[in-house]
């Protein structure tokens, strides 16, 4: 026989709260997925490279990070929104394509 000791003993709190973890972390894995390979289509490194361009002197760069920034913003929101109402049983756990189809689109910035 044998024995557990109280420390290898789940909870079901504990339980639901390791897939609710596992469920956030594969979310705001695809949403930071979508961001970086969104930048990736000018060049950009990701969405963090993307957004410090904000503070440009370029006008084309200052304007496109200044619009990954604003769009980062709204994505992230969208996404905290979505894991609340799931984590609040509202609604299932979205796909990645249905959780992708919610975010807002980027817009790249009409600039030459």
């Amino acid at each position: 026989m044998t024995w557990l000791n109280d420390a290898e003993v789940k909870t079901a709190e504990q339980k639901q709260a390791e897939v609710e973890a596992s469920i956030r972390s594969r979310l705001t894995s695809v949403v930071q997925r979508h961001l970086d390979t969104t930048a990736q289509e000018r060049g950009y490194d990701g969405i963090l490279s993307l957004c410090t361009y904000a503070a440009s002197q370029n006008g084309k760069f200052q304007a496109e990070g200044q619009a990954g920034v604003e769009w980062r913003d709204n994505v992230w929101a969208t996404c905290y929104q979505v894991m609340g109402e799931v984590e609040a049983g509202d609604r299932p756990v979205p796909t990645e394509q249905e959780l992708l189809a919610e975010l807002p689109a980027f817009q790249w910035p009409d600039i030459a």
